[in-house]
């Protein structure tokens, strides 16, 4: 007979370095609550586990997993802190984590995402829901899901491949890392408070239904949160119809019906007088009283309320900071940032308010790790930075096997910008500083023996173009003074001010880095090859930066079959379509970017790097830097183009030409490194 199981695990206590958290219990006995009650969760046992150490948080999991039949259902809840280590390695806290003196994790302290990955996967049970309340979930379900990397087999770890309401799925509070866990004066987080919510008042299910699956209850959250603390952005991953699970039953009662009519009369925030005199009308239909409506209404206006509230806050303190005259120093920017994360608000929530008081905006502080403030001593043994940079929002998204959206994912990035002069800027954006594996996955499909080994990289932080070099930049820097040889003002075949520059060689490109460093205080360069592959992947594995296949919806380059050198090349990549050829290039920034906010990076047109060419990795440095031969006619291409197949434009591709080689495919962008002025 199946069964619903869950086990609850809530972690406030932490050893030194954590701030402790009240929410975790609260919320671990919230949950309880409703999935206990008949009516609503109807799970057959429910476990708490409070504040365990490590061996207790692994132990007690293994016993719950091993008692799981094929036919049961598990839950698994945690509520606490969440960590990524220097190697972007997912752990659950415990009551024993702690960091060191330098702010990492002491890991011995934590359980590894890998450790909850093998034991949930390894269960029997054909239902899993995993709810993640705490910073980085996201990491583990990438983990866990794999986000479409062929060499997690999870269907044969977690998922059923039939049909019903079998599979996996994995909820998580935010994609971002912005925000606070909990509020002062709030008992449960902003997370959980809409887990509950939905299941206790019925208000995740769809009209009409009386089940509320997996899917209904993260996009009830997610609707509730946007509202509430937009900077959080609630995500759900899941396997082979994960999304159907089944989690409680919604009680379909008048009260129930009064809520959805309040949340559909709801307009931006607030009722109409229409909206109001409807639901008056059914007030009275339903035979509700007037202090049953009101309640209905005051719990679904709640999180408009709040963000008002806290917007006010916001505001109050901006006008006293203006009025003491301190709004710009550091700290105080310093203390605004705070406000806000605690809010959980959005930059684009408060610059409105921060305009209309102050006429501006305030800038964002820049982020300065010990390693380049070393980088950034000049020769007085001063210590000089980049003005404070603003930081900006925006959207990339993920795909599944066969090309469809599955995911918009929100990034955040600190951008600097260049004048060129003539209404012509720059873009360049900061890369944080990170390892990875460079080269092709074992048995990637289309990689060439040129990609291996595979092998990791330590890469240090440095500053890179958003697009590649369009043509109205180029222009603007070929009329700059000349350092060691002449640049024609438009050299590209596919004419337009924003399609990126091409039919440059690598010593043109290299001349434009010149001209450019002598107009600016800060010296650029074209990329080494490997920050060229860590920008372009941006944290992910799979073969390109948005899954596991590519779609002409989503880069420029050839999606039809077509024959080269005898062989046919097809114009879709693994299980991915086939899509169009445009034959030509398009305006950069065109496509979705990466979480880094690099646009481009597959497809449009090659792009030169500084390294000369190597027929393998074997003897590659592993600390980001240009790898040079002393016979230097060959140079590395990246990134595929409008010309190319998919299999060209993976992250892990490589290309090469002769230095002196012009072709209508082949451009390039430039980089710098974070906080080192030119002497």
């Amino acid at each position: 007979m199946a069964r619903k199981i869950a086990l609850l695990i809530g972690v406030g206590k932490y050893g030194e370095g954590l701030k402790s958290l009240q929410c975790p219990v609260n919320g671990v006995e919230a949950m309880q609550s409703v999935l206990t009650h008949p009516d609503i969760g109807g799970f057959d046992q429910v476990m708490q586990l409070i504040d365990p150490d490590v061996g207790e948080m692994r132990t007690r999991l293994g016993e719950v997993c091993a008692q799981l039949t094929k036919q049961d259902l598990l839950l698994l809840y945690f509520t606490g802190h969440g960590i990524k280590d220097m190697s972007g390695r997912f752990y659950l806290t415990t009551a024993q984590t702690q960091l060191f003196e330098n702010g990492q994790l002491n890991p011995g302290t934590a359980v590894e995402g890998e450790f909850i990955q093998r034991v949930v996967g390894n269960a029997y049970a054909e239902r899993k829901v995993i709810v993640l309340d705490c910073c980085y979930g996201a990491a583990f379900a990438d983990g866990l899901t794999g986000m479409d990397d062929t060499s997690i087999e999870i269907e044969a770890q977690i998922g059923a491949k039939d049909s019903g309401d079998r599979g996996w799925c994995v909820l998580t509070a935010s994609t971002s890392t912005r925000y606070a866990l909990e509020q002062e004066g709030e008992p449960l987080s902003v997370y959980t408070r809409y887990l509950v919510e939905g299941l206790k008042t019925g208000g995740a299910a769809p009209d009409g239904e009386s089940f509320i699956s997996a899917l209904h209850w993260h996009e009830y959250v997610m609707a509730q949160v946007r509202v509430a603390a937009p900077v959080m952005k609630p995500a759900i991953f899941n396997g082979k119809q994960g999304y159907d699970i089944l989690i409680a039953r919604a009680r379909v009662d008048n009260a129930q019906r009064y809520r959805k009519r309040v949340q559909k009369k709801l307009r931006r925030g607030r009722l109409s007088a229409a909206g109001k005199q409807d639901l008056l009308y059914w007030r009275g239909q339903l035979g509700l009283t007037l202090e049953q409506a009101e309640a209905i209404e005051e719990e679904i206006l709640k999180p408009y309320r709040e963000k008002q509230k806290h917007l006010a806050i916001y505001a109050e303190a901006l006008e006293e900071e203006k009025a003491d005259g301190n709004l710009f120093d550091a700290e105080v920017i310093q203390d605004f940032e705070d406000l806000q994360k605690l809010f959980n608000l959005r930059d684009e929530d408060v610059r409105p308010v921060e305009k209309k008081i102050i006429g501006s905006w305030l800038p964002s502080l820049p982020t300065i790790t010990p390693q380049s403030q070393n980088n950034a001593q000049s020769h007085s043994g001063k210590q000089e930075q980049l003005s404070l940079y603003p930081k900006f929002c925006f959207e990339t998204v993920r795909v599944n096997e066969v090309g469809n959206v599955i995911e918009t994912i929100s990034g955040e990035a600190e951008c600097y910008t260049e004048d060129l002069g003539n209404g012509v800027t720059l873009e360049m954006l900061r890369i944080p500083g990170g390892k990875f594996m460079m080269g092709a996955v074992p048995g990637e499909e289309g990689a060439s023996d040129d990609e291996y080994p595979q092998h990791e990289v330590t890469v240090p932080e440095f500053w890179m173009g958003k697009y590649a070099v369009t043509q109205a930049q180029w222009r603007a820097v070929a009329v700059l003074d000349k350092v060691e040889r002449d640049l024609e003002a438009g050299p590209a075949k596919f004419k337009g001010k924003q399609r990126p520059v091409e039919q440059v060689f690598w010593d043109e490109a290299i001349e434009f880095c010149q001209r450019l460093s002598q107009r600016s205080k800060w010296t650029y360069t074209l990329p080494s090859e490997a920050q060229w592959e860590y920008a372009c992947r941006a944290n992910t594995k799979t073969p390109f930066y948005f899954g596991s296949t590519i779609t002409t919806e989503l880069a420029n380059y050839r999606g039809t079959d077509f024959s080269y050198q005898g062989k046919t090349c097809p114009g879709n990549y693994a299980k991915g379509p086939k899509g169009q050829c445009r034959e030509e290039s398009t305006d950069v920034g065109s496509f979705s970017p990466n979480i880094f906010s690099l646009y481009d990076m597959h497809g449009n047109v090659w792009e030169w790097c500084l390294d000369s060419w190597h027929d393998s990795y074997e003897g590659a440095p592993s600390n980001g830097d240009v790898w040079k031969e002393s016979s230097d006619k060959r140079k590395v291409l990246r990134g595929g183009s409008w010309l190319d197949s998919s299999r060209g434009c993976r992250a892990a591709n490589r290309g090469w030409s002769p230095r002196d080689g012009r072709y209508s495919d082949t451009g390039f962008r430039v980089c710098f490194i974070a906080l080192r002025p030119k002497l």
